[in-house]
């Protein structure tokens, strides 16, 4: 069977592309289509290496455990206390997937797998309205409702940046959220502490990594001297809990992407926000 290069890697990088944005969504978590695109890519670079001369051993199951393990990080990173369960879903979704076109296969008779990579041995004419189609399909069913209950919740993506890096980050809007700083009362917003690692400097992942609900003031303490000034506590009160101190920090800039922002400082949780399915809160 002669196999072309050029029809192996474009379909391995839309099929990628797919379920890699598939499983963000089935997640609920929000990760920049540029990433989404590079893990996508180094998919399809690894499909046409497994069928190149002296690589069989590429499609071995252990090194295509260890590829889709590679591609979740380049597209979601290390994302601390997710990265487990977005393997999961993204394995999840590929054997379904899988085991879709291997029954399509043997349906149709049509060659739609070699070496363990997705080939599409059909007219061009035949397979862009398919995938197309398997698009909006998927635009309807995972719409970013399963990650959330079923419940279409108001959300807001925000721009933060901190000492030359910038993160974008999936905020809840909630109308009860009025944390802000006492003697300005400039208003602020909540990361948990594995989206606020994302940002900030690689030297305050300890301290992120120790933060609970009870020792901000031990933590804010114990940060280096050199970022000391660029953090302070901030009060708060919630319902059903004893209110406390958050960690906060002052960013260089932080800029909604659908309009502005009076927030000026980011405070930070220890425990996820609505089960990690948003990396914060932000007042509506």
């Amino acid at each position: 069977m002669v196999v072309y290069l050029d029809v192996l890697a474009c379909v391995n990088l839309a099929m990628d592309y797919l379920l890699l944005t598939a499983t963000a969504r089935v997640a609920g978590v929000f990760v920049p289509r540029r990433r989404l695109l590079g893990g996508a890519c180094a998919g399809a670079a690894y499909a046409v290496c497994a069928v190149l001369p002296g690589t069989a051993f590429l499609a071995s199951p252990l090194c295509e455990l260890l590829a889709g393990v590679g591609l979740i990080w380049l597209a979601f990173g290390r994302m601390p206390g997710r990265f487990a369960r977005l393997s999961a879903v993204f394995a999840l979704l590929s054997c379904a997937c899988a085991g879709a076109v291997l029954a399509l296969g043997q349906a149709t008779g049509a060659v739609l797998r070699v070496q363990g990579a997705y080939y599409l041995d059909v007219p061009l004419r035949v397979a862009a309205p398919a995938a197309l189609l398997c698009w909006c399909l998927s635009g309807l069913i995972f719409r970013g409702t399963a990650g959330r209950d079923g419940a279409e919740r108001p959300s807001a993506r925000v721009e933060i940046a901190f000492a030359g890096r910038r993160e974008t980050f999936l905020l809840l809007c909630d109308s009860g959220n009025d944390l802000c700083e006492p003697v300005s009362g400039r208003p602020a917003l909540v990361l948990d502490r594995h989206a606020a690692v994302r940002v900030l400097p690689a030297e305050l992942a300890g301290t992120l990594a120790a933060l609970r609900a009870d020792n901000a003031g031990a933590q804010m303490a114990g940060l280096p001297e050199v970022w000391r000034t660029r953090f302070c506590l901030l009060p708060y009160r919630a319902v059903g809990r004893p209110g406390g101190l958050l960690l906060a920090f002052r960013p260089d800039e932080i800029r909604r992407v659908d309009g502005k922002t009076e927030c000026q400082l980011a405070a930070i949780c220890a425990e996820p926000v609505a089960g990690g399915r948003y990396d914060g809160l932000i007042g509506a």
